[in-house]
């Protein structure tokens, strides 16, 4: 029986990641998504830009099947520190789209980027 570690870790291996560096860089056409809830969101900011959807939501709400989504829409997610992130981009990824990746360090990786 796997373990939540045993799924993070998995979902670390399947979802390449994206540097602070290289997002700043490089925001414009992609969709950011923050998976954190809107709790942690209200109380530590966010990314300029991000859409929150939970990652308990995230199969419920994108779908590369909607007219507005197409599968090769590059997605940048992240959560406080990348495990969340990492399982909802493997989701992602099981959805069908197909240029996906996990913010390097998360939400903090990306305060401590710019402090």
């Amino acid at each position: 029986m796997k373990t939540l570690a045993d799924l993070i870790k998995e979902a670390h291996m399947v979802v390449p990641t994206i540097k602070c560096e290289e997002l700043a860089a490089s925001k414009d056409g992609l969709i950011l998504i923050d998976v954190r809830e809107s709790s942690e969101i209200e109380e530590t900011g966010s990314i300029d830009g991000a859409v929150n959807i939970p990652r308990g939501l995230i199969e419920m709400k994108l779908s590369p099947n909607d007219e507005s989504m197409k599968p090769e829409m590059p997605i940048v997610v992240f959560c406080g520190g990348g495990s969340r992130a990492a399982l909802a981009g493997a989701t992602l990824l099981e959805l069908g789209f197909k240029n996906v990746k996990n913010l390097d360090g998360g939400f903090r990786g990306w305060k401590n980027f710019f402090e």
